[in-house]
């Protein structure tokens, strides 16, 4: 496979499309909701399908035990995987992009509604053969897909890294259990920015504006903005607006020595670890992004599902009258501006 962008004179590049070489994808990754029988379902019907245009679908190991033994079990090897499909919700993305820890390229996601919300899954699984026709015949036309940033989070614990995690969405470090506010020291690129004084602070990437952050008061930014977002939590100072810092900053968080409570770390929702006084996170963009195939051009989905699912900036008259997110097809993506690569 190889990744195209679309702008070559820009020099940070979030948009791009993908061309297969070697006459296409040959193995495909299915990652499903848990606990759906709806989703199984899904998975078996294009799992066949995908057997039969010749592709090796590999599943959970869980899944490959208990469900579907006929289909490959995937191991974290990036080699492996041409590219991957997700039948749920963005909690199902976030959890197929935890699968793949290391600085190395990313298989693009094809994502299929079945969860809640959805940001991060703009087909529809009930037309799943179009768009998996399409992804399979990138040899002949390209399919269009942003370049999803990453942040790689590294826990330090007596001056040692201790844990090491890649986000989609957001790290986080919050009071946890403490019935105190922490009180954490922000550093950018080395330069002491504030003391936090909070419930806790969130670094969102821009896929992660539209989540926790969100809820915290942070801004909307669309996934093709190369920045991060730091976000506090409930801050005991009014004036302690969310900030906006370019991609590749270098970011801190200690926990001073003497500190009186502890402190919770957690990664997109996940991987939850307790952090004692002393301690501390970095957070720096991770080398490769996701790519996620996107339904329209450039961060039109992004834009249609800020309207349609979070009703941004429509009032209650004209909720029923919305257009519908279908209003693009797949192929809508040929309307796009010439393309070159980078």
């Amino acid at each position: 496979m190889q990744v195209f962008s679309e702008s070559p004179g820009l020099k940070l590049q979030r948009r791009a499309f993908i061309v297969w070489d070697d006459g296409g994808p040959k193995s495909v990754f299915i990652v499903k909701k848990p606990h759906s029988l709806e989703a199984s379902a899904k998975m078996k019907e294009i799992g066949d399908w995908l057997t039969s245009k010749g592709l090796n679908v590999l599943v959970e190991r869980s899944v490959h035990m208990k469900e579907f033994p006929e289909f490959g079990c995937f191991e974290p090897r990036h080699n492996e995987v041409d590219f991957c499909v997700t039948l749920g919700g963005d909690g199902t993305v976030l959890h197929i992009a935890s699968l793949f820890t290391e600085d190395e390229p990313l298989p693009p996601i094809a994502s299929f509604a079945m969860g809640t919300l959805g940001f991060l899954t703009p087909f529809d699984a009930a037309d799943f053969q179009e768009c998996l026709q399409r992804v399979l015949t990138a040899t002949e036309l390209p399919v269009f897909c942003t370049l999803r940033t990453r942040k790689r989070c590294e826990l330090f614990r007596d001056g040692e890294v201790h844990a090491v995690h890649h986000v989609l969405n957001e790290c986080l470090i919050d009071r946890g259990s403490s019935p105190s506010m922490v009180r954490l020291e922000l550093y950018v690129d080395g330069h002491h920015i504030t003391t936090v004084r909070a419930d806790g602070l969130i670094i969102a990437t821009p896929s992660g504006s539209t989540a926790y952050s969100l809820s915290s008061g942070g801004p909307m930014v669309a996934p093709s903005v190369p920045c991060a977002l730091l976000t506090p939590i409930a801050p005991h100072s009014l004036s302690f607006r969310p900030l906006v810092v370019p991609e590749a900053s270098d970011i801190e968080i200690h926990l001073p020595a003497t500190s009186r409570s502890h402190a919770r770390a957690s990664f997109d929702g996940r991987n939850t670890q307790r952090m004692m006084a002393g301690s501390s996170m970095r957070c720096t963009t991770s080398l490769c992004a996701l790519p996620v195939i996107n339904l329209a051009p450039l961060d039109n989905d992004w834009y249609d599902g800020i309207v349609q699912k979070l009703k941004w900036n429509v009032s209650i008259r004209e909720i029923g009258r919305l257009p519908s997110l279908k209003k693009h097809s797949f192929g809508d993506n040929n309307s796009a501006a010439p393309l070159s690569r980078s």
